[in-house]
């Protein structure tokens, strides 16, 4: 059995397929989109310059802060310090273990590191038996007759010299 098709149905089928056609022919960039695109476009980049100033002050802002910080951990040490030598007692350490003072009575000892060189001793610094003038007179002797070239000294002159 077949349903018969009234009049009705057929204008509403020829509706529908002339609403898919006119929305198929209908271009797909209408005026109102270009409109609405440029709206977005203009305000993209109106924002985009004061969008990145303020990341780029708040990042300043942050470096500052931590300078600030860093700062005033320092200034608190400092402080700390100035306390520690107001005490007369701390003075006296720093100056006995920094310039080896002693009290009257005391006897100081410094040790030396064994890993650094001892200092020469008076008799290896005086065991040729000559006098230190000698030597000075033989290293000028010495340095006279090895640095005297051959001739005089040739002058050289630059292609480009003024003359």
């Amino acid at each position: 059995m077949s349903t018969p098709v009234t009049a009705a149905t057929r204008n509403r089928k020829r509706s529908l397929s002339g609403a898919a056609a006119a929305v198929r022919d209908r271009p797909s960039l209408t005026g109102r989109a270009v409109v609405l695109a440029g709206v977005v476009a203009l305000l993209v980049f109106t924002l985009a310059v004061p969008t990145r100033e303020l990341l780029h002050q708040r990042a300043e802002i942050n470096a500052l802060r931590s300078d600030n910080a860093a700062t005033q951990s320092r200034v608190d040490e400092l402080t700390v310090r100035q306390e520690r030598l107001q005490d007369p007692a701390y003075v006296t350490s720093l100056i006995r273990e920094r310039l080896h003072y002693v009290l009257p009575g005391e006897v100081g000892y410094v040790v030396l590191d064994p890993s650094e060189a001892p200092a020469p001793s008076a008799a290896a610094t005086s065991s040729s038996g000559n006098p230190w003038y000698s030597a000075l007179w033989t290293s000028v002797q010495t340095v006279d007759h090895a640095g005297a070239p051959a001739g005089p000294a040739p002058i050289v002159l630059r292609p480009n010299a003024p003359r």
